[in-house]
């Protein structure tokens, strides 16, 4: 999971957070490749019940818990072949 990913996966949260109240939401992240700087965000929002100012300037409770990978998995590299 990237930035850009994370960014739209906070989008689909905020309008589920604004469609019911006090629902508690769980993203299981667990079988997917996530950055470590992405996961460390997750975390924040969930610690702090809210989403970053960016997506929800209006700063609203969210009840947020993530499932994470158990490991840490570099993300796959794609290698270029060389034409001959």
């Amino acid at each position: 999971m990237t930035a850009r990913s994370l960014q739209a996966l906070y989008v689909v949260v905020k309008r589920a957070n604004h469609l019911k109240e006090g629902l508690h939401l769980v993203l299981d992240v667990s079988h997917a490749v996530v950055e470590p700087a992405a996961l460390e965000q997750l975390r924040e929002c969930s610690a702090s019940h809210h989403l970053p100012a960016a997506i929800d300037p209006l700063q609203s409770e969210c009840q947020l818990s993530i499932v994470a990978p158990t490991e840490y998995a570099p993300a796959p590299r794609l290698r270029r072949l060389a034409a001959a």
